[in-house]
């Protein structure tokens, strides 16, 4: 990806802080002691990934309200028609969920700070039945870096998803009807149960993890400026699709308008994009 690559070595000092960074992984990797997981740590893994991908999959795919709700609550069908990608937002124009890319399926999600597609079903994955289990899952996080690293990279995801941020997407964009209103509402309860979740097994105080010094750092900066766009990319949204609405009835200024609201709407993507540090 071009962007990225701009990000990472678009100047000499950030090229060369990102080969250091690529120097020590690969270092720590070849020299590391590698530890082997144990039978019941496999065990437990096979359940997390079989009870995570049954909850993944039966919001996304078996939920008939979801479709509707991702495509009024998201950019996802503003995406396919600005030129901000090298390829189509789709790989068949009148597909559904199956037929997005990923890079655009996770991209709208991180536009409303929701990230739904980075932690779906890990709540569920992460919940345990009794204290014996959640003893197993944090010998897991403390004994076996993969999974720490995993569960690491998920609160880090976590820490910059935004709960009423998301909800005001809701309520800008979303039908107000019963059935769409309350899909909001779950996918915002499954976000608190995820942090829950990771909380239990990392027996942390925050669920930014160990990446909660850093955003912090991070976040007190940029935020103040990303919060604002977000606000004001749900109220672009909103014109636009009310204009979109009554194309037909459009006057010469309103059409005007338009495009400078698509301008506007460009920017903001670009702009929470760059604040969320996640994609291109």
């Amino acid at each position: 990806q071009g962007e990225m690559i701009t990000q990472n070595f678009g100047s000499t000092y950030i090229a060369q802080r990102t080969l250091d960074t690529y120097t020590s992984a690969v270092c720590r990797e070849a020299f590391a002691k590698h530890v082997e997981p144990s039978a019941a740590w496999r065990e437990q893994m096979a359940k997390i990934s079989e009870i995570s991908c049954a909850d993944y999959r039966f919001l996304v795919r078996e939920e008939p309200r979801f479709v509707p709700y991702f495509r009024q609550a998201t950019p996802e069908l503003e995406l396919g028609s600005l030129n901000i990608g090298s390829r189509p937002a789709k790989r068949k124009p009148q597909g559904g969920i199956e037929s997005l890319r990923a890079i655009p399926w996770t991209f709208a999600w991180a536009q409303t700070r929701a990230h739904l597609s980075a932690w779906l079903g890990v709540g569920a994955g992460l919940e345990h039945k009794d204290e014996a289990e959640l003893t197993n899952l944090r010998s897991m996080y403390n004994e076996w870096p993969w999974f720490r690293e995993t569960v690491d990279l998920i609160a880090m995801i976590m820490s910059k998803s935004d709960f009423s941020i998301t909800k005001n997407y809701d309520e800008q964009l979303v039908d107000k009807n019963a059935d769409l209103m309350e899909l909001g509402d779950d996918v915002r309860a499954r976000m608190v149960k995820t942090r829950k979740a990771i909380l239990d097994v990392t027996e942390s105080k925050d669920f930014g993890g160990a990446h909660t010094a850093l955003m912090r750092a991070s976040s007190r900066i940029r935020h103040p400026y990303v919060d604002p766009v977000n606000v004001i990319q749900a109220e672009l949204l909103k014109r636009l699709r009310a204009m979109e609405a009554r194309a037909s009835e459009l006057t010469p200024e309103e059409i005007e308008e338009q495009n400078t609201l698509q301008d506007a709407l460009v920017i903001s993507i670009k702009a929470i994009a760059q604040g969320m540090r996640n994609s291109g």
